[in-house]
């Protein structure tokens, strides 16, 4: 045992060595006269005990004590000496400061000095287990084991802690939020280990790119975090996530195959974004979502626009899965007009939401999310069976006759449904209707996702007389070679080529040229985007076999529609062309 004395009366520190005699039990003691000596010499070298006098010149003993007992490498066991009598009340505070026994000078004995060391040298021991267990226990508490970062209970009792500093401090902080791009893939067909390989090399990386004093967690998954202290401008936040972006990307080896990763990061800021621990994760997730939407690999910060964007989709999902927003979704129809004699010879059908609080709602403000949470086939199919209905009543009222079609919108998700065909019979046959009174409007997108078995099922609705249009020409892909695998009759010209035709001659062979070729595959013509007279008036110059647009009428609801039918005049637009 090595035994370090601290005393400043040499004649208590000469007792003291006199009572230890037992060289089996001391075999070197080490003295001290003052505080800062002996903290010196404790921090020189190594003591199993120390034996301190409760009264020194230059340091009160709880101070000298808890420098003893909070050093982070060294440790001993510490036994307090006193002269004084009543010391009831220095005791405990000693006690309860690390001291493993209290001892009063004049009481001193080789039995008694001897017995209050080992006991001291024991509990000292126990205490240092249970304080090797509890650091165990708290790093276990605080890592993540898989890759020893951090894991999500420490990141957010120190984002907590960050923040306040930062408050008090008045210093920005900054929350990158990361989530690797398609991990399950990597999980389910190289397996689990590797996936853990991957989490490992992917913490090193970022790791090794971050700067001294942030820190990096992972919150679980392929989740992670980096809270960036002492943020000077968030431009360095975006370049710090760039350079994430690009370790990321760097090729991982996995079974000896490399594989390339990206991920998505979200940024929230403080005090910019949120003030709270909670908040500015939720607000670095929001902005991490949006990554994902938009495409993956990249990083955005979070925005008040952002958020309200993700706030209204949040919504747009619980009305969708509720069944509500379903029930408010109205139909609205849009002429098509005969370029020839201006008369009304069908319909477009257009979905509105006529939502209770915020008014009627374009298929703009809601169509994404209906489609990407699956929702958009169901509506389709419900939407064509209320105007192959709608079609029925305008005829038995007699406002249309047999010639007047009605084209409904198909989405990809739709088309991806064997049994449309049937589905198109059931609500014809329903409506007692032929098939010649309904188109079948599909966009270039949805055709090259599946143009083979697409053509296919379209193949089965012609066959009931339904007529196809290929909606949106010339703003998709614009592959002529699918035109001649599809049954189209009609091609649909987008407004956008109708815009400036009139004025600008670039303009106008283009969509003379559109025309042309689709006269030359038999397909009928429509023009979108008709607003003015003199666009009408090329379009059916150049051969547009009909047109829609504002200047013949907005969509218009049931009612509104079957009024224009009753007072549309042809007169009003044929006055214009020579007879």
């Amino acid at each position: 045992m090595r035994l370090l004395l601290v005393d400043d009366d040499e004649l208590d520190r000469m007792a003291v060595v006199r009572v230890l005699k037992n060289p089996n039990l001391v075999k070197d003691i080490v003295h001290a006269s003052t505080a800062v000596k002996a903290l010196k010499l404790y921090e020189e070298s190594t003591f199993d005990i120390v034996l301190l006098d409760y009264r020194l010149p230059d340091m009160e003993c709880l101070d000298v004590l808890n420098q003893l007992t909070q050093h982070t490498e060294k440790h001993a066991a510490v036994v307090i000496l006193t002269g004084m009598e009543d010391n009831e009340a220095i005791e405990r505070n000693c006690i309860f400061a690390g001291a493993q026994d209290f001892l009063l000078k004049k009481e001193l004995s080789e039995r008694h000095l001897t017995k209050a060391l080992v006991h001291a040298q024991a509990r000292h021991a126990l205490n240092s287990k249970l304080i090797d267990t509890h650091k165990r226990l708290k790093y276990l508490a605080e890592n993540d084991p898989m890759t020893g970062l951090s894991n999500r209970y420490y990141f957010e009792e120190h984002l907590r802690g960050a923040i306040q500093r930062a408050h008090r401090l008045n210093f920005q902080l900054g929350l990158i939020y990361l989530d690797i791009d398609n991990f399950k893939m990597i999980n389910d067909s190289l397996g689990h280990d590797s996936g853990d390989q991957l989490l490992q090399q992917i913490a090193q990386r970022l790791l090794d790119v971050v700067r001294e004093g942030d820190v990096v967690c992972r919150l679980g998954g392929d989740e992670f975090a980096i809270i960036v202290h002492d943020l000077e401008t968030e431009t360095s936040v975006g370049a710090l996530s760039q350079r994430v972006i690009e370790s990321v990307r760097e090729p991982i080896v996995l079974n000896n195959t490399e594989q390339f990763v990206t991920c998505s990061i979200g940024i929230a800021t403080f005090p910019r974004c949120a003030t709270n621990a909670e908040d500015m994760l939720k607000r670095a997730d929001l902005a991490m979502y949006q990554v994902k939407r938009e495409g993956r690999n990249g990083f955005n910060f979070f925005s008040e626009v952002l958020q309200d964007q993700i706030l209204n989709r949040i919504m747009l999902e619980g009305e969708l899965r509720s069944g509500r927003l379903q029930k408010q979704l109205v139909q609205y129809y849009q002429p098509v007009i005969n370029a020839r004699n201006f008369q009304v010879c069908g319909a477009e059908m257009l979905m509105r939401w006529n939502h209770p609080t915020r008014g009627l709602l374009p298929p703009a403000a809601f169509i994404d999310v209906v489609e990407e949470l699956g929702f958009l086939a169901a509506i389709d199919t419900r939407n064509r069976a209320l105007a192959c209905m709608q079609i029925a009543q305008w005829r038995q009222a007699g406002l249309i006759d047999a010639q007047f079609v009605l084209a409904v919108n198909a989405s990809e998700q739709l088309l991806r449904q064997e049994n449309m065909h049937t589905d198109i019979q059931r609500d014809i046959e329903l409506a007692g209707l032929s098939g010649e009174c309904l188109t079948i409007e599909v966009t270039e997108s949805v055709l090259v996702s599946d143009l083979e078995r697409t053509s296919r099922l379209l193949n089965r609705i012609k066959s009931l007389g339904v007529k196809i249009a290929l909606d949106d020409f010339g703003i998709g892909y614009s592959s002529m070679s699918y035109l001649k695998w599809l049954p189209a009759s009609i091609l649909k010209v987008d407004r956008f080529f109708v815009q400036n035709a009139p004025e600008n001659e670039a303009d106008r062979r283009i969509l003379k040229a559109i025309i042309i070729m689709a006269k030359s595959l038999d397909l009928d013509v429509i023009v979108e985007g008709v607003e003015t007279m003199e666009q009408a008036t090329l379009c059916r110059a150049l051969g547009a076999d009909m047109l829609q647009g504002f200047l013949f009428s907005i969509p218009l609801s049931p009612d509104d529609f079957a009024a224009l039918l009753n007072t549309h005049d042809p007169a009003c637009y044929t006055r214009n062309f020579p007879a």
